[in-house]
């Protein structure tokens, strides 16, 4: 299996190296996304008691398709294609390779785009999706995204009031599929609570001294 994996990180590594139309840097993330995704999904199929083998590979090739659509949307169904003929390559059975698909598929929205059974483990990816993109390192991402420098502290404070909120609503609705994925979720969205509440308090200094 451990062997398995690694192909499976080459392939990545590999796939996303040769994407023509984006920066090294993009690359980087794209591929260490995957890596902490791979890793959070397996911790929560362990705890949950899915099938672990199904639910890590899923993880670590859920974006391998992801340069070859314009369609963020679609990135899913395409990445599920893509990686298909490396899951043969594996000679795993049928029924894996069609559950790894199936996973990767409907990661983005749910939808997979033909029938299928749903399985427990196609939740757990886009879990494990969402846990990442709501880490501590997203808050980094998110701030170089809003273009911060280009607003001043009373536009900030409305930007992360807002997103304060939001996150706080992401919080009491508990919206993964698992204890075990609520659990880390709602750890990382409280360190942004915590750090983006801070950050606001800051901001608010950002006005005429009063004698």
């Amino acid at each position: 299996m451990q062997e398995m994996f690694e192909n499976a990180v080459d392939f990545l590594q590999k796939k996303l190296n040769g994407s023509t139309h984006i920066d090294e840097a993009e690359k980087r993330y794209r591929f260490e996304h995957s890596l902490r995704v791979a890793n959070i999904a397996k911790k929560i199929a362990l705890k949950e008691g899915q099938d672990v083998f199904i639910t890590t590979m899923a993880a670590i090739l859920h974006d391998a398709g992801k340069y070859d659509t314009d369609s963020a949307k679609d990135h899913g169904r395409v990445s599920a294609r893509v990686a298909r003929a490396f899951l043969e390559s594996l000679n795993i059975p049928e029924k894996q390779v069609d559950d790894i698909q199936y996973c990767i598929s409907v990661h983005v929205d749910g939808e997979a785009g033909y029938e299928y059974d749903p399985i427990p483990e196609a939740e757990t990816g886009s879990d494990a999706d969402n846990i990442d993109r709501f880490g501590v390192y997203r808050i980094y991402q998110s701030l170089r995204w809003d273009e911060i420098e280009k607003l001043d502290a009373q536009g900030l404070i409305e930007k992360y009031t807002d997103r304060v909120q939001k996150l706080d609503d992401y919080l009491k609705k508990g919206i993964l599929s698992t204890e075990t994925a609520n659990a880390m979720f709602a750890k990382n969205l409280r360190i942004q609570v915590r750090y983006y509440k801070d950050l606001i308090e800051e901001l608010s200094l950002t006005k005429p001294l009063l004698e």
